[in-house]
């Protein structure tokens, strides 16, 4: 699990402090604690100790949100992969058939919002780094553990002790309470609210301005309207 975490940096010297997101000077950055020992690892320093390259599979609507993340973030998008013959281009950004890993400095966003399809995209492609896509207009608790390949989109609230698993979808101004879990390739919509102590199971679809009651259980694969 992830946890987000300001970096403030310096010429010489980067302080760590327990929030969210931090920008300084243009530059984003990332890390990781390895729970439950909290140890530091830093795994991504963006545009400052490792230039990094995203790529995002996918070409319609939702790359194209991630598009506009991954920008908000100041990170580099490299291009983006699609099966398509028939787009050539996103955003100015080129839509290649496929992607060859040529190096260790590459990570992958998987943008394809049915949770089925992106979990065999996941599965055929076990060796890429997957990049997590906090926008900063999202607030998410600097108690919360969020999952790689996750996105959460500006406006969405995540409580402390929220667990949020990988390859995620979390819409704009979803709100999700305290001790609540949503396992991987959950897809939570617009303007869902889900209570405290809640568990949305594996590959489930939270559609648009549900709202779901404390001490639920959502089993995995379910769609709810």
């Amino acid at each position: 699990m992830i946890f987000i975490c300001n970096i403030i940096a310096t010429e010489k010297t980067i302080n760590l402090t327990a929030h969210q997101t931090a920008k300084q000077s243009n530059l984003t950055f990332c890390c990781i604690f390895l729970h439950p020992t909290k140890q530091l690892l830093f795994r991504k320093l963006y545009l400052c100790q490792k230039n990094t390259m995203l790529y995002i599979y996918g070409a319609t609507a939702h790359a194209k949100t991630a598009v506009d993340v991954a920008e908000d973030l100041a990170i580099e998008i490299g291009g983006l992969i699609d099966k398509s013959l028939l787009i050539e281009d996103v955003f100015d950004y080129e839509v290649q058939l496929h992607h060859q890993v040529k190096d260790t400095e590459e990570d992958f966003f998987i943008a394809v919002k049915n949770p089925g399809l992106r979990q065999r995209i996941v599965s055929e492609n076990t060796d890429w780094n997957y990049q997590t896509l906090i926008h900063p207009k999202a607030y998410v608790s600097k108690r919360a553990e969020i999952g790689e390949g996750t996105i959460i989109l500006p406006g969405a609230s995540i409580a402390p002790d929220v667990q949020i698993g990988n390859h995620c979808i979390i819409a704009g101004s979803a709100v999700i309470e305290s001790n609540t879990i949503i396992e991987d390739f959950v897809n939570i919509g617009p303007n869902v609210s889900i209570g405290a102590n809640v568990l949305v199971g594996r590959g489930s679809e939270i559609k648009a301005n549900t709202r779901i009651e404390d001490e639920e259980t959502i089993p995995k694969e379910s769609i709810i309207a």
